[in-house]
C-alpha cells in the first residue's frame, strides 16, 4: 500500500454503512441516508481515494453551502499532500490537481446546465433529490460516455421524485452496474447523541421519518396524486388525429436559470398532445418555438404567464398574431391553478404525456401551510423547478375555463 493511500486510510475511519457504499464495485452507486449521517463525508473520502488514483473527480451540489461542506472535507484530507505540494489547491476553481494526473472539483450545480462543458471520469451528484433530473439525465450521464465513467449520487429523500425513482433502479438492477444504498442518521457513530436530539428536537414525526430514518414518503405535503394512472397520452399524437378540436396551450417561459415550457392540449379528448422545454435561449429564440408550436396546432388561446416574461414581450406575441392571454400569478391566483389540476389528476379527468422529467416535476411538487392564515402555498422544493407544473397547469386551466373572446386573467 502506498503512503498516500496509507495516508488517506487514517485520516478517516468510514462507519459500516459508508464502508459498503465506498467499496462497491459498482459504477453507479445510489445512496439514500439521514441528514447528518455521513454522505457528504463519505463522498470526500471517496474523491480523494479516485483523485489519487489519477482519475478526474466533479461534484456538484444544488446550493454553496452543500458544495462548500464536501470541498472543506476534500481540503482537510489532502492537507498534508498541500503542504508537500504534491497537490495544487485552487480557492477560487475548488479544485485539488494533484501532481502527474487526478483531480477533484467542487461545483455548484443550481442550473444543471452549469456543468456542460466539464470533464470527469467519477461524478458524483450531491443532494440529487432536489436537483433538477437534467443534471443526470443530459449532462452528467452524456459527459461520462466517451470514458465509461463512473457516477455516485446521494440524497435525503424528498418523497417518491426522480430521486426514488433512481433509487428503485438501482435496487432492481442485477447487472452488478447499479448499487443501492441505505443508512439512518443513528447509524452514524460519529454524530453524538447530543446532536441528534438538536436535530430531531422540532420536526414533525414525518420529517423524522424522511430526514432521519431517511424513507421516502408518499403523501408528505404532496400535491399531485393518481399521476401514473394519467400518463396515457400517447407521445406521437398529430394534428391531423386532432383536426376540428379545441385545442389550447398554457406556457411558462424562462426567469434566469429556470425552463420555458409550453404544454399543448385537446379539449376535445382531454388529452395533453405536444410539449417543450429548454432554457438559456433570449425571448427571441423562445418566442420563436412557441410561433413553430402555434403554427403546427392552431390553438384557439394561449395562457401564458405575464409575469415571466413581462408585458411588452407579451404585446410582441400578441402582434405576431399568437393568441395569448396574460395570466399573472399572485398568491391568490396560482393556489387555484395549482388546485384545478390536481383535482384533475385525482379525478383521472386528463390523460398527460409521460416524461420523466415532467413527471418527476408532478411528484415532487410541495404544498406548505401558512400556520398564522391557514393558507396555502405550491412550490417545488428547494433546489428543483416547477416549470412545467406551471405550463400544464396554465394550459388546463384555459381548458376548461374557455372563452372565444381573449381577455387578460389579471
Amino acid at each position: 500500500m502506498s503512503p498516500m493511500t496509507e495516508l488517506n486510510v487514517r485520516l478517516y475511519d468510514p462507519h459500516p454503512s459508508q464502508a459498503a457504499f465506498l467499496r462497491s464495485p459498482a459504477k453507479r452507486k445510489v445512496c439514500c441516508a439521514g441528514r447528518r449521517g455521513g454522505k457528504t463525508t463519505g463522498m470526500a473520502i471517496l474523491a480523494v481515494e479516485k483523485m489519487l488514483e489519477g482519475r478526474r473527480v466533479l461534484e456538484a451540489a444544488p446550493t454553496a453551502d452543500q458544495t462548500n461542506a464536501f470541498w472543506n472535507d476534500c481540503k482537510t484530507f489532502t492537507q498534508p499532500l498541500i503542504d508537500a505540494k504534491i497537490v495544487k489547491k485552487n480557492e477560487t476553481e475548488r479544485s485539488l490537481e494533484m501532481i502527474g494526473g487526478g483531480r477533484i472539483r467542487a461545483k455548484t450545480a443550481w442550473d444543471a446546465d452549469s456543468l456542460r462543458g466539464d470533464y470527469c471520469d467519477f461524478l458524483i451528484l450531491d443532494e440529487y433529490s432536489i436537483m433538477d433530473p437534467s443534471a443526470w439525465d443530459e449532462v452528467g450521464a452524456p459527459m461520462l460516455l466517451d470514458n465509461d465513467g463512473d457516477a455516485a449520487f446521494i440524497f435525503t429523500p424528498k418523497r417518491k421524485n426522480h430521486a426514488f425513482h433512481l433509487y428503485q433502479r438501482a435496487v432492481t438492477d442485477d447487472t452488478g452496474r447499479w448499487a443501492a444504498f441505505h443508512f439512518t442518521s443513528f447509524d452514524n457513530p460519529h454524530l453524538s447523541k447530543d446532536a441528534l436530539a438538536e436535530i430531531t428536537a422540532d420536526i414533525t414525526e414525518d420529517a423524522y421519518q424522511q430526514e432521519i430514518l431517511a424513507r421516502f414518503l408518499e403523501s408528505q405535503g404532496q400535491v399531485f396524486r393518481n399521476i401514473a394512472a394519467c400518463l396515457t397520452a400517447p407521445l406521437d399524437a398529430t394534428p391531423e388525429q386532432h383536426a376540428g378540436h379545441h385545442i389550447v396551450a398554457g406556457c411558462d417561459w424562462a426567469r434566469e436559470s429556470d425552463y420555458s415550457c409550453f404544454s399543448v392540449g385537446c379539449v376535445t379528448c382531454h388529452m395533453e398532445v405536444a410539449r417543450d422545454r429548454f432554457n438559456q435561449v433570449d425571448y427571441h429564440v423562445q418566442t420563436q418555438r412557441l410561433q413553430a408550436l402555434a403554427e403546427r396546432w392552431k390553438p384557439a388561446a394561449i395562457l401564458s404567464e405575464l409575469n415571466s416574461i413581462g408585458l411588452p414581450v407579451h404585446e410582441m406575441l400578441q402582434r405576431q398574431g399568437l393568441p395569448v392571454i396574460g395570466f399573472t400569478t399572485t398568491a391568490q391566483t396560482k393556489p387555484p391553478l395549482i388546485e384545478n389540476m390536481a383535482l384533475a389528476f385525482e379525478r383521472g379527468e386528463w390523460a398527460w404525456q409521460a416524461d420523466p422529467t415532467w413527471t418527476a416535476e408532478l411528484e415532487a411538487y410541495e404544498r406548505t401551510v401558512s400556520p398564522t392564515t391557514g393558507r396555502s402555498s405550491y412550490s417545488a422544493p428547494a433546489g428543483s423547478h416547477d416549470d412545467t407544473v406551471i405550463a400544464r397547469a396554465l394550459m388546463l386551466w384555459q381548458a376548461q375555463h374557455y372563452v372565444s373572446s381573449y381577455v387578460d386573467f389579471v
